[in-house]
């Protein structure tokens, strides 16, 4: 090592060890700079990737070094490198795109085949640094559109790869595919569902991927650091299988409880909190490369007719309850929106001239592209706001529009426009950097590769876990004991229930347990059900707690097999499934009257309830309850996170994004008339159940320690300054939330606004939340809450806009919608609020 200086590449050097012996050499010449001196420019960086590990020879690698004291040094080295190898900088540098060298701010880099061959700048010089032949986008994106054909432009207009006429696609083809024959480095558009994993089409898949919670799962941590985590690891999977579009986040706010798409849809019952989570999850998908998809814009609220189906939205409604997510998404700079299937006031989504013309592109600024929902076009919806047609091609059922014949009809402007937002998005989140496979010829990639890893795996447990929900904790029945005397008796076919691969994969619409059916379906791999997850608990623990379980649904039988085991605790549990084509028929679990009957005849143990569903879901047996866990639809760790939650390894910390009712009547259920009245308006979501008892409502979401909020302060922006993670607000609000109990904690402490009456808002509306860090017992943080003048304004119609009331505004701070702990009200002028 000591010899080898400049006169003789490390890269060289490293060639001629054993691999063994290969990253203990990297690391040492790492600390002298040898290494990193070569990506900074004393070595050509393309020597360099000849010497990095890959695959499972890093794992191998790793392992050989970890008996040494070497590890944080690994950790830390490997991390510089990753950054070097993947995204061509470290200590502030970056590299020209497609492979090039390191280039510094303000410098030319060499011409690539996507600038036409001429020079452009280095990616971190000044926005007006004009020195190269091409100063940014819009003159790269112009370039490109100059040199295209027509028929390029068509082929980038409408999908391919589906056997025309038929509902399959072609070998080797994505879900979606478009794109112009390979010229200019315009790489191939390759989408694949869904936006809570890759879609497993085949049972190879199965096994490549990870099987993540559902959305509405995540969603429960109230977490935008982790919704960004889970996003940016979700863009991996897809690029890692070929795709560079990922056809998600879904963001509809929740309107009919038994819609069968609601596990998919982050937002739940809020529409605030959608936009908060929405904006970390493109930022995470598009950091890797991957341009993700909005959608269903818009009125997408139900399953039934939804190909019919008309959403009569006022105009009030739509902008302060449906399009803040959406608002949200293109604020990150999402790259594609999709249009739904249902009509919109009178016209179908695909092809609504007002809102995608009108709202989206005009009103929100949205400058991604357009794409329709899979055989979602009525019309040739080209001059009403659709830029692409997918698939593409026609079914027994459905014509193709997006023809050559048809858009020979439109303008070169037109054409281009639409051509435009796709090359835009290109070039802005650097798809031509290291273009992916090209169909067909992505059978390797889509049918083989693998895309999970242990570090997904790792978070996929983690994200399990923060999704549980602790409900209910009467006389502190939970967390159980590992103790010998604890005795656990399970009851319900949903205590054990078995990932059904096949009957899945025949079935379209099937869901399970563990993940919703249609197209949003990743079949988790390896499922641990929740009897597999409390035994193994157990047995860790030695001669610890003894678990039996009754599978059978006779309550008399169950019973029996209870007072026979002379248990400890009942774990009671219960399942529903959702998919996409079809509401869900009611909002009962799977044997809804038998977990009923046996809890309500367990009077001399404590029954604990476990629940897996995919949304909105009524509990008639939870009375009859002293504790009671959920998880929405929780993937391949399902059984993990419950077990780990039951015994207390994990606190609780998640909280409910929807309402679990009461009685179903007091649900939206779906029209199944074509014309669908929101006659609900602004009382949609959580305050829709204003004053009616529910079990367990909106933000709900117990502890094994408790919390107290104290000292409430209320302030107005001072000359546009507000201190600090109330930056740049109208309104700022904190309070000190203290851990009070034994054990540490994470609380999400919640801000509800209520408007003064003349507003016409509803009683309460969630305006900030703060997940807190893990609190010791004893300890207390300050969380802040900043408000923006858009939320404290009402829309007041396309004449006039966001407009700002005068009056009395009240501020609540609690655990949950219901829970209010503190509050406080401030006399706001609506000439002061802009």
């Amino acid at each position: 090592l000591k010899s080898a200086g400049p006169a003789q590449q490390p890269s060289a050097f490293l060639r001629r060890l054993k691999k063994s012996e290969r990253l203990r050499a990297k690391m040492s010449l790492v600390r002298r700079g040898l290494l990193v001196g070569a990506v900074l420019g004393s070595w050509p960086s393309a020597s360099l990737a000849d010497s990095t590990c890959a695959g499972d020879s890093c794992a191998s690698d790793e392992s050989a070094l970890a008996s040494e004291d070497v590890a944080s040094l690994l950790s830390v080295q490997r991390h510089k490198l990753r950054q070097v190898f993947e995204h061509g900088h470290v200590a502030g540098q970056v590299r020209c795109w497609v492979g090039g060298d390191a280039c510094a701010a303000n410098s030319c880099c060499p011409g690539i085949a996507f600038t036409l061959n001429r020079t452009y700048p280095c990616p971190s010089s000044d926005k007006d640094f004009g020195g190269c032949d091409v100063k940014g986008e819009s003159e790269i994106v112009a370039g490109l559109l100059s040199k295209l054909t027509r028929a390029d432009k068509y082929r980038m207009l409408r999908g391919t790869g589906w056997v025309e006429g038929s509902w399959d696609t072609k070998d080797g083809y994505y879900i979606g595919n478009s794109g112009a024959p390979a010229k200019f480095g315009i790489p191939k558009l390759n989408m694949q569902d869904n936006g809570q994993g890759f879609r497993t089409v085949t049972k190879d898949i199965i096994d490549q991927v990870t099987g993540w919670p559902c959305t509405l799962a995540i969603s429960s941590s109230w977490s935008e650091t982790d919704t960004e985590r889970w996003a940016k690891a979700l863009g991996q999977e897809f690029r890692a299988k070929g795709a560079n579009v990922i056809l998600g986040p879904g963001v509809n706010v929740h309107r009919v409880a038994r819609g069968g798409r609601n596990a998919e849809y982050n937002s739940g019952e809020s529409p605030y909190l959608g936009a908060r989570l929405t904006g970390p999850y493109v930022k995470g998908v598009q950091s890797e490369r991957v341009l993700a998809v909005m959608k269903h814009f818009i009125g997408n609220s139900q399953e039934t007719n939804r190909d019919t189906v008309d959403a009569r939205i006022d105009d009030r409604t739509l902008f302060e309850v449906y399009y803040p997510p959406f608002e949200a998404a293109v604020k990150a700079g999402v790259g594609a929106a999709m249009c739904s299937y249902n009509l919109i006031n009178g016209k179908h989504a695909c092809g609504n001239r007002k809102h995608l013309v009108e709202d989206l592109k005009g009103a929100m600024g949205f400058e991604g592209f357009v794409q329709s929902d899979w055989w979602a076009l009525h019309s040739f919806a080209a001059e009403d706001g659709v830029d692409q047609e997918m698939p593409g091609t026609s079914t027994p059922a459905n014509p193709a529009w997006f023809t050559d014949a048809n858009l020979r009809t439109l303008s070169e402007e037109k054409i281009d426009d639409m051509t435009r937002r796709q090359l835009a998005m290109i070039y802005r989140f650097r798809l031509f950097d290291e273009p992916v496979c090209e169909p067909p010829h992505c059978d390797e990639k889509l049918y083989k590769a693998k895309a999970t890893s242990k570090e997904h795996e790792a978070l996929n447990w983690e994200l399990a876990t923060k999704a549980v929900t602790l409900l209910k904790n009467e006389l502190d029945v939970l967390p159980l004991s590992l103790k010998p005397s604890t005795k656990i008796v399970m009851v319900g076919p949903a205590c054990n229930a078995k990932q059904e691969v096949d009957r899945q994969l025949g079935d379209w619409m099937a869901g399970s347990y563990y993940n919703i059916g249609g197209s949003g379906r990743v079949i988790a791999a390896h499922v641990t059900t929740i009897l597999e997850g409390v035994k193994a608990r157990c047995a860790e623990a030695g001669a610890g707690c003894s678990v039996t379980h009754h599978e059978g649904t006779d309550a008399r039988k169950a019973l029996e097999f209870v007072l026979d085991a002379a248990p400890t605790v009942v774990l009671l549990c219960g399942g529903a499934t959702s998919t996409e084509g079809k509401d869900r028929t009611s909002l009962s679990v799977d044997n809804e009257a038998f977990l009923t009957e046996v809890a309500a005849r367990l009077f001399h143990v404590p029954v604990v309830s476990l629940t897996m569903i995919p949304a909105q879901t009524l509990m008639p047996w939870m009375d009859d309850c002293a504790g009671a866990l959920n998880i929405f639809l929780g993937g391949s760790y399902t059984g993990d996170a419950f077990a780990s939650a039951l015994f207390g390894f994990s606190n609780p910390s998640a909280k409910l994004p929807i309402t679990l009712p009461k009685r179903e009547e007091d649900t939206i259920l779906p029209c199944m008339a074509v014309d669908c009245e929101y006659k609900e308006k602004l009382m949609v979501g959580f305050p829709a159940y204003e004053g009616k008892e529910v079990n367990f409502p909106f933000g709900h979401g117990l502890s094994y320690t408790t919390f107290n909020y104290s000292s409430l302060k209320l302030s107005m922006t001072v000359a546009g300054k507000s201190p600090g993670a109330c930056a740049g607000s109208v309104v700022c609000v904190t309070t000190i939330v203290m851990n009070t109990g034994k054990v540490p904690g994470v609380e999400v402490a919640q801000l509800y606004l209520e408007f003064p009456e003349a507003a016409g808002e509803p009683p309460k509306l969630l305006r900030g939340f703060v997940r807190t860090e893990e609190l010791q017992p004893g300890k207390e943080v300050e969380v802040a809450f900043p408000l923006y003048a858009r939320d404290l304004q009402i829309y007041a119609g396309r004449g006039v806009g966001w407009k700002s009331v005068d009056g009395v505004f009240k501020f609540h701070v609690g655990a949950s919608s219901r829970d209010i702990r503190v509050s406080g009200e401030l006399s706001l002028d609506s000439t002061k609020v802009q």
